[in-house]
């Protein structure tokens, strides 16, 4: 048929209404959205190694003003190639911003540990509850790429009044700094601390680690593969779920809007399981239940699209049970994969646990494609990847309220200790 032909009856637009991304160039709005991705991928590799050399401070509002340029400059291409660009450009520093939760981690001991970096996450299921009714107001995609992306732009002024991390200070042997921020900070919360209170550590400056390091002992390389697979499992589950609510039924819109209110009240469940239960059950319990999920999402899948029941309770296992469970489990991953590693390498192997993790986003378009040639196909490829990343995760340390550790060599040490002990 001509373009003339026909024309698309939707109230909103979209990527594919201004790109006529149909039939035969349908497969572009999914490679669109990996692009996203995969942007993500090379940028978390590419930043955590910045942020070790340069500060987590300096990193983390560099990709954040640039997140917002060119979320704005996305609104204006009429070419659907230059959109692709601006998108990659996007998720290439989407990948650094892991640079908040270590800044954030390397701040708080380890009671609170659990608490802080969970909670970080608040904001982000608070933005995208919002996008869903943002979204529906605005049926204008350009109109809506302005509105999500010009008001960021400002924050970047964050750099004038936020701290260095003080574990990154320490590493990089800038004891002093240290010490003049830890005044800072008691000044702010009001407590009265002597300099001899103030117990640093003196530790020669350590060249910061790279991903040689994550292999360095056989134990090191176990644990590093590991953690890769569960970031890359969680990942590809949990974008997964956004993208296949137009796949559902029913409202877009309501069903994204489900899909991410839902994660308010996994995050302070996240961390009651993580403080009571500890960081290693509290990844793998939600993954295995995240598996059941997806288990039953399949065989609630029919073609009879007249049996609400069947409707209803695919709802309730895809987007209300499958991401209750993988928010957990992914929200633990950031606080478990931090005290895993030792600062020296812990942003490298944040990084590079981002960039596993943008491999599974980055499948997560295509796995969904998948549903265009089964409808089980999505669900099960999910749930299968989530069990085996669960079963793979019992080989790893428990870390709750252990202190994280600053170096490599003392990592090692520990292990070897433990090994000794066994």
């Amino acid at each position: 048929m001509s373009r003339e032909a026909w024309e698309f009856v939707d109230e909103y637009t979209s990527v594919v209404t201004q790109f006529d991304l149909v039939c035969d160039k349908a497969i572009y709005g999914t490679v669109s959205s990996s692009l996203l991705f995969l942007g993500s991928l090379m940028g978390a590799a590419t930043t955590s190694t910045l942020s070790d050399k340069f500060g987590r401070r300096t990193i983390m509002f560099t990709v954040g003003f640039l997140i917002s340029l060119f979320s704005l400059l996305s609104a204006f291409p009429n070419s659907y190639w230059l959109f692709t660009l601006f998108r990659f450009i996007v998720g290439f520093n989407l990948g650094g911003t892991n640079c908040i939760y270590i800044l954030i981690s390397e701040f708080v001991g380890v009671r609170h540990r659990a608490m802080m970096g969970t909670s970080l996450w608040y904001s982000w299921t608070i933005s995208l509850m919002a996008l869903a009714g943002i979204a529906y107001l605005i049926p204008d995609w350009r109109l809506l790429c302005i509105i999500t992306g010009a008001p960021a732009i400002p924050l970047v002024l964050g750099f004038l009044i936020s701290p260095e991390s003080l574990r990154w200070l320490i590493v990089k042997g800038k004891t002093k700094k240290a010490v003049d921020l830890c005044m800072s900070i008691s000044r702010v919360n009001r407590k009265k601390v002597s300099m001899e209170e103030i117990q640093l550590e003196e530790i020669r400056e350590e060249r910061m680690g790279d991903v040689r390091d994550l292999f360095g002992s056989r134990k090191m390389a176990v644990k590093t593969l590991i953690t890769w697979y569960c970031w890359f499992a969680n990942s590809m589950v949990y974008y997964g779920v956004y993208m296949i609510t137009p796949y559902i039924g029913g409202s877009v819109h309501f069903n994204f809007f489900l899909a991410s209110v839902i994660e308010l009240p996994a995050i302070p469940a996240g961390i009651w399981i993580y403080n009571k239960f500890g960081r290693k059950k509290g990844v793998i319990i939600p993954m295995i239940l995240t598996a059941m999920g997806a288990a039953l999402s399949v065989l609630l899948t029919t073609d009879e699209e007249s049996n609400k029941g069947l409707f209803v309770g695919k709802i309730i296992m895809s987007l209300i049970w499958a991401k209750f469970w993988i928010m957990i489990s992914y929200d633990g991953l950031f606080v478990y994969t931090a005290e895993l590693f030792p600062t020296a390498i812990r942003n490298i192997a944040m990084g590079t646990s981002e960039a596993a993790a943008g491999i599974g986003s980055f499948s997560s378009p295509y796995i969904i494609y998948t549903e265009r040639i089964h409808p089980i196909l999505p669900y099960g490829i999910m749930g299968l990847n989530a069990l085996v990343a669960a079963l793979l995760s019992m080989f790893l340390d428990e870390t709750r309220y252990q202190p994280t550790l600053e170096t490599v060599e003392r990592s090692e040490k520990n292990s070897e200790k433990d090994v000794d002990s066994s």
